[in-house]
């Protein structure tokens, strides 16, 4: 299966509102923090985040800003907030989230194959 069909199988928003609710994150960050905590097993186009954080951002769960560069050398840098809206659809999407993969692991442990 090719990287792009898994990462459609991800709860993408889930895991970015997770993040955010611990800390500001820049994009980057985010894509290594998953890896990371995943032990490697989720691996993330940084491309396929921008847009899961568009899409939060146009609905006003995540707001932006600009980092000031410390150093000369470094460029500004775009963080993600978590807004106090994002705390309701959160908990939509963990219901959700469990209520498939239980749906999923029922499925496929049901005897009749």
């Amino acid at each position: 299966m090719r990287s792009a069909e898994i990462t459609k199988k991800i709860p993408l928003e889930l895991l970015c509102i997770h993040l955010l609710g611990e800390r500001d994150m820049y994009g980057y960050e985010m894509v290594q923090e998953i890896k990371k905590r995943s032990d490697g097993l989720l691996k993330l186009n940084i491309t396929t985040l921008y847009l899961a954080l568009k899409r939060l951002n146009d609905h006003g769960y995540v707001s932006m800003y600009y980092s000031d560069a410390e150093a000369a050398r470094e460029r500004s840098r775009i963080y993600y907030h978590l807004e106090p809206t994002a705390e309701e659809y959160r908990q939509k999407l963990e219901e959700e989230y469990e209520r498939v993969t239980l749906g999923v692991r029922r499925f496929l442990e049901f005897g009749g194959a």
